[in-house]
């Protein structure tokens, strides 16, 4: 579906090319193609999944979130980093090389 990318420490994370996803009410809804699975994400986690579909990169989807929730930048970073690593984990992001 739509393709975004999201750089960090000179990697590229794109959304998996079996996944697709859909608004609903504030939140996103996953579904992985490959295993039937879905997944919901909260309001949070569909902010950072937007805003990497966006193409934003670590530094400005880190800024951008931390100011449009009033979180200091450290624990924004924080949050991003266990977010990335979990949808990593389930293959709902992959790392390529950019």
């Amino acid at each position: 579906m739509l393709v975004g990318a999201f750089q960090r420490e000179r990697r590229l994370l794109i959304i998996s090319p079996h996944i697709s996803w859909n608004p609903v009410e504030g939140e996103l809804a996953l579904f992985d193609a490959r295993t039937g699975a879905y997944h919901a994400l909260n309001a949070s986690g569909a902010a950072i999944w937007r805003a990497i579909a966006a193409g934003k990169n670590g530094d400005d989807l880190i800024d951008s979130l931390a100011a449009a929730h009033g979180v200091p930048r450290d624990r924004m970073a924080t949050d991003v980093a266990a977010f990335v690593a979990d949808a990593l984990a389930r293959e709902l992001l992959i790392e390529v090389t950019p």
